[in-house]
């Protein structure tokens, strides 16, 4: 028996052997991975935007806000920090610290967990929309 005959199977230890000759395909790069995970772009997008809309609504509303303005207020609903009213801006700065972080550690985790980073994402926007609703609570609403 030939090893060179072709209509012999190949011995044992070549099939448990990885091919080493077989080329390996690309690896996209991450950023075109994270660019193809459409909903974590949406969610970063609207997380920014959500933020942006809070910048842009207290800038609009600013001059009509008093001076000082509560903007803590404990358990029974009792003002217990009163500020100037500049102070406002706390939130969405806090809102777009949050987002960057989350976006940071979102994309740290993207090659290896997929939802977790759509969780960070989902996580940032969440925390935009309780910006929103302290705002709304401290300012008076939309009027």
């Amino acid at each position: 028996m030939s090893s060179l005959d072709p209509t012999l199977p190949p011995p044992p230890e070549l099939l448990a052997e990885p091919d080493a000759l077989a080329p390996t395909p690309p690896q996209p790069h991450w950023l075109s991975r994270l660019g193809s995970d459409y909903a974590l772009l949406f969610l970063l997008a609207l997380t920014l935007i959500v933020n942006l809309a809070l910048f842009a609504y207290l800038f609009l509303r600013f001059d009509a806000l008093p001076d000082p303005l509560p903007l803590h207020f404990d358990a029974t609903g009792q003002p217990d920090r009163i500020d100037a009213k500049a102070g406002i801006f706390a939130l969405p700065q806090i809102g777009l610290i949050v987002a960057l972080l989350n976006l940071t550690l979102g994309v740290l985790i993207h090659r290896r967990e997929r939802a977790a980073a759509r969780l960070f994402a989902a996580g940032a926007l969440l925390t935009q929309v309780l910006m929103w609703l302290a705002v709304i609570r401290i300012v008076g609403g939309f009027v």
